[in-house]
């Protein structure tokens, strides 16, 4: 009896953790020529200075948390109103990174973990 009380309080105790959720957002470079990509992850404090190439992709910002926090999904949350991305002739992108909807999702929602990849694709008419 005691056995079978353990093991319900173990499946007790696994089926409430929650979920661990990791998100990444990529920046997708299509144009014709170099771009960079220059502000402050918020979330971590840190700054950030990518140079990325034509047809390269890069991470620019990460974050992981357990539970569910869906107001970290907007740029924002992310980026703040700070974010610059340049190409190399030094005209500034007009696509609004603020807006999720400008950003491509892939999202992988198992039972234990989430994974949210958010990519924005540029293109040279993006300047």
């Amino acid at each position: 009896m005691k056995q079978v009380s353990i093991l319900f309080l173990a499946i007790f105790f696994f089926s409430s953790c929650e979920k661990e959720t990791y998100l990444d957002y990529y920046i997708d470079n299509q144009s014709s020529i170099v771009i960079n990509v220059d502000g402050s992850d918020i979330i971590h404090s840190t700054d950030i200075d990518q140079t990325i190439k034509p047809n390269e992709k890069k991470d620019v910002a990460a974050w992981s948390k357990r539970g569910k926090q869906i107001e970290f999904f907007e740029p924002t949350a992310m980026f703040g109103n700070d974010l610059i991305i340049t190409n190399a002739l030094g005209d500034t992108l007009i696509k609004d990174y603020k807006l999720l909807s400008n950003w491509t999702s892939d999202v992988d929602d198992q039972r234990a973990v989430a994974s949210h990849e958010y990519i924005l694709v540029i293109t040279d008419a993006d300047f």
